[in-house]
């Protein structure tokens, strides 16, 4: 979910100049926001391993320098569902102030497989490897669900959109009044 704050600008602008702590309200208050969102998607992760035979995989790469290393690929709902985080950001080139980005990410490896597996890219060979095929194909007929698992679905449920953007108005609407009382307004 992206949040451009138009209009607002100024007011973001002037927080950010005079008031630090009400600018960082605002960061506070678009990941509070942006919570309802990643419940909803937490709620439609499964809670067991997505397909039957996902079990303790690794992932080993070896650099070039000779050095392994080893991701861990197995899926643990309780490690799947908490990485599942709020993550807010301010471009450093908006010096405006007015912009933000509020996002749903799945930080865990296993999660993003899931969330992710059969996206319109094409990497690595996957098209043509059997076992790249079979896993995506497995997985959308076991879950009955495409790419970007729980965020579509979240994203479709009306309700929790709307809750989401009414915190985010109510975030904005503090911002344009704390600005009011820096500048001397009245509110």
């Amino acid at each position: 979910m992206k949040v451009r704050v138009t209009g607002e600008q100024r007011a973001v602008a002037v927080l950010k100049a005079f008031d630090k702590d009400v600018f960082k309200g605002i960061d506070k208050g678009l990941k509070l926001a942006g919570e309802v969102l990643r419940d909803e998607v937490r709620g439609k992760t499964p809670s067991g391993a997505p397909l039957s035979n996902w079990g303790r995989w690794n992932a080993t790469r070896t650099s070039k320098a000779g050095v392994s290393s080893t991701r861990d690929l197995s899926y643990n709902a309780a490690k799947v569902r908490t990485g599942i985080k709020v993550v807010t950001s301010q471009p450093k080139r908006e010096t405006t102030g007015g912009k933000f980005r509020v996002a749903v990410a799945t930080m865990s490896p296993a999660g993003a497989m899931y969330a992710l597996a059969g996206s319109a890219r094409k990497r690595y060979g996957q098209e043509s490897s059997y076992r790249g095929r079979s896993f995506v194909d497995n997985l959308n007929n076991k879950s009955g669900r495409k790419y970007a698992r729980g965020m579509n679905e979240a994203m479709k449920n009306n309700a929790v959109v709307a809750r989401a953007k009414e915190k985010v108005a109510a975030v904005i609407r503090d911002a344009e009044r704390a600005a009011d009382r820096i500048l001397g307004g009245r509110r």
